[in-house]
């Protein structure tokens, strides 16, 4: 796996075409049959999945990289949590709307560097990161050594699917989500799994959906068997792409630690140059746990 993790900044369309021929031949080499998707005009998304018309479970990974999330975000993460984002959006609008204000009251000097600062900091947001090992690898090393496991035991009924530009706003997903639902090639009753952030710090597996899922209960216990803790927890807004294919129960799997304000969780690093370690181990025993749980409920 060591060509993925040196390929650290797929922003580019020719970074990106680099990574994905590296999937592909791996896919090949394990016995697929792989076939590349591209959609939208504006936004162009390509995506490769395997070839499958009717699967029962799609896993799913965003193989893209974003950009530098500004430092105090990764700072209001760790207070709040990702399963809090309303409320990291109130308190930004509180700072800008009502505390600069308040100081500009008193001290318009400090107001005006308080809002200075804010907006140079935001400019890292236009900034690729270079450092992308757990939020935009961690889950296409799963989905491979998936694959490769899936195969070893005669595992058919499963598609892979790796989509660009969730970092944009999930339009990869979207569309491919789209796509199988004219084509008829995906069923009402399909299991979609999205991995994203498995390879990092986080110690604690944390399981999202975005609507109601009637296998969320059975991989959430076989991953508590495993790592002895497992949460899970339900979103309005979305975090990976599984909210694209939130009509089918989609899951996403993290791992994540507690945050100061009990009853929270946040994702250590990502987007940010610290996203520079992954825990091979940690996601070998995931994919272990996974194959087992679509191995013991394989119908094809």
């Amino acid at each position: 796996m060591e060509e993925l993790l040196n390929i650290k900044k797929r922003f580019s369309r020719s970074s990106k075409r680099k990574f994905l021929n590296i999937v592909e031949n791996k896919l090949i080499e394990y016995g697929y049959k792989c076939e590349t998707k591209t959609f939208w005009r504006l936004l162009k998304s390509v995506n490769l999945e395997t070839k499958i018309e009717k699967p029962e479970y799609i896993f799913i990974a965003h193989y893209d990289t974003g950009t530098m999330l500004p430092i105090w975000m990764n700072w209001l993460m760790k207070f709040v949590g990702i399963n809090r984002q309303l409320l990291i959006v109130l308190l930004i609008v509180i700072f800008i709307k009502i505390i600069i204000p308040t100081i500009d009251n008193y001290q318009p000097i400090v107001a005006e560097i308080l809002s200075v600062l804010f907006l140079v900091s935001t400019l890292t947001i236009f900034i690729p990161n270079s450092k992308n090992y757990d939020d935009n690898t961690s889950g296409v090393i799963t989905l491979l050594k998936l694959a490769k496991q899936f195969k070893e035991k005669g595992i058919q009924n499963v598609k892979f699917i790796f989509v660009d530009n969730e970092e944009l706003g999930l339009f990869g997903s979207f569309a491919h989500k789209r796509y199988l639902k004219r084509k008829k090639m995906i069923p009402e009753n399909c299991k979609v799994i999205s991995i994203d952030c498995v390879g990092g710090n986080g110690k604690l597996p944390l399981i999202i959906r975005n609507g109601k899922s009637e296998y969320e209960h059975t991989f959430k216990k076989a991953i508590e068997n495993e790592f002895n803790e497992c949460k899970s927890i339900k979103m309005m807004l979305p975090v990976s792409d599984n909210f694209s294919f939130k009509k089918y129960g989609a899951i996403n799997i993290s791992f994540v630690d507690k945050t100061i304000i009990p009853n929270g969780y946040y994702i250590r690093n990502i987007h940010s140059l610290k996203d520079k370690e992954i825990d091979i181990e940690k996601i070998e025993r995931l994919c272990n746990v996974l194959t087992e749980v679509v191995n013991d409920n394989n119908s094809g």
